[in-house]
């Protein structure tokens, strides 16, 4: 039930009192008549109505109306009226007293709204300006929420991001995350003019994004506007973040690159120098076996280093602007028999269970690109995978393309890394303890497929294992 604001009740108490003071010194004193009065009945209602409000102005306009009959109409000192013209004119008065009332009062509202638009207005646009300064360096949902305090008056304000997992608060709102979380499980908004409580959904474009608590005098339009400006900004200060982490990757990549591609071309020669000089050594004869051991771990371990050096330089080419393709149309399963007899020195490669045979494919490649390809997939199936298991390998020639799969058993990589390990340098946490790597493999062959306009990608699940595939337009006619 609505109570009476104590305001109200003091002007029409107020206001009562001065109506029967006026009417009583204006009949002491003998200098008082109706034409006279009403006006100033009139004036004090209107000054009660722009003040107190229209509640305050009824009981003033009754008491006007009965000031008038009881001393200025006949028969005086008494709430009899004799007349039915004065009947019509106390009603009348009594009439239009209520009426500019009630109008002084809408205009007087109307003036209370559009004062406190402005000052939302202005509020909104302080608030707007003070989020553009913010430090988003840290935590912004503590500082959004302790701008909307301050900015707007309110009693607490509280946000909850869902992406982020980010709950904060400022003033009389620490324990909404609840009921956050809740409304934005039910994607609906809620308002409490009882308790002046009001949550919003943070949108940016169609997608919910977390949700917004205010604790305080504000309105529901405000509210909204308010939601929307604070899910803008949260996303451009993580557009600003992003951006940021972007350009110092690539900063930190380029001159990663560049210090490992002076370092490869600095070791080429003399690497070049260790395996001839091995080789001679062999060739010289008369060395003892412990010798020759030796001999030949120097050139096994010189041959593994120039590989990386040639990786590290293939890489470097991909990388650059002016890199263009050595195409031939070539039939890839001569190029897959020879990556296989490569590896045959390092691998068991009786494990490989290829699954090609009687076919023919043809395609336009640079065929040293998709070799290097094939030879970075098949060892790393062969050295991630248990000795004892099978790696298939597929070929199927397609009406537009070439498909080629690489499956192993004993592997998996979660889909949160699945892209993650195409980056250069990176490393799966599950297997950067294990078998020996340098995280440059993969990302060379994802860029010596995408160079061909091809596509490359993993599937991979606990119990069957991991397969690369890659698909490589034709660019030609298949035999």
């Amino acid at each position: 039930m609505k109570t009476v604001p104590v305001r109200s009740v003091v002007w029409g108490c107020g206001g009562s009192v001065l109506i029967f003071a006026a009417s009583a010194l204006s009949y002491r004193y003998k200098h008082g008549t109706a034409a006279a009065s009403i006006p100033l009945y009139m004036l004090v209602t209107l000054l009660v109505a722009w003040r107190g409000g229209f509640r305050a102005s009824i009981p003033v306009a009754m008491s006007s109306t009965i000031g008038l009959d009881y001393f200025f109409t006949e028969p005086r000192f008494t709430l009899r009226v004799a007349s039915p013209q004065d009947v019509f004119a106390l009603a009348s008065f009594a009439g239009v007293s209520l009426l500019v009332s009630h109008l002084s009062n809408r205009i007087r509202s109307h003036a209370d709204r559009l004062e406190e638009a402005e000052g939302q207005q202005r509020a909104l646009y302080e608030l707007s300006r003070s989020a553009l300064l913010i430090d988003w360096n840290t935590s912004v949902g503590g500082q959004f929420c302790a701008l909307c305090c301050d900015k707007l008056h309110l009693r607490g304000v509280a946000l909850w991001l869902e992406r982020d997992a980010e709950f904060a608060y400022a003033g009389e709102a620490g324990n909404t995350l609840e009921v956050l979380q809740a409304s934005f499980r039910a994607k609906k908004i809620s308002d409490l003019p009882a308790k002046s409580e009001r949550i919003r959904l943070l949108r940016f474009g169609i997608r919910p994004m977390g949700a917004m608590y205010f604790s305080g005098s504000i309105e529901p339009l405000m509210a909204d506007a308010i939601a929307t400006l604070i899910a803008t900004h949260v996303e451009r200060v993580r557009a600003l973040r992003a951006e940021v982490v972007a350009a110092s990757q690539a900063v930190s990549e380029q001159l990663r690159t560049a210090v490992l591609d002076g370092l490869a071309h600095a070791v080429k020669t003399p690497l070049t120098t260790i395996l001839v000089s091995s080789s001679g050594l062999k060739e010289i004869g008369e060395l003892t076996p412990l010798q020759s051991e030796l001999a030949q771990v120097i050139q096994n371990q010189a041959s593994h280093l120039a590989t990386l050096t040639d990786k590290l330089l293939r890489t470097s080419k991909l990388d650059a602007s002016d890199f263009v393709l050595q195409k031939k149309k070539v039939d890839l399963v001569p190029v897959v028999e020879s990556v296989l007899e490569d590896l045959r020195v390092e691998y068991d490669v009786s494990r490989v269970v290829a699954k090609y045979s009687d076919i023919t494919a043809v395609a336009e490649v640079d065929v040293d690109l998709i070799r290097m390809a094939l030879v970075q997939l098949l060892e790393n199936a062969l050295k991630y995978s248990p000795g004892s298991s099978r790696v298939r390998l597929d070929i199927a020639v397609l009406p537009e393309s070439l498909a080629i799969s690489i499956h192993n058993e004993g592997s998996y990589i979660p889909s949160a890394e699945r892209e993650l390990v195409f980056e250069r340098y990176y490393r799966s946490p599950s297997v950067e303890h294990g078998a020996s790597g340098t995280g440059i493999g993969l990302s060379v062959t994802r860029k010596a497929v995408e160079a061909h306009a091809g596509r490359i990608w993993i599937e991979s699940d606990r119990e069957k294992g991991t397969t690369f595939h890659i698909s490589i337009p034709i660019q030609g006619d298949h035999l």
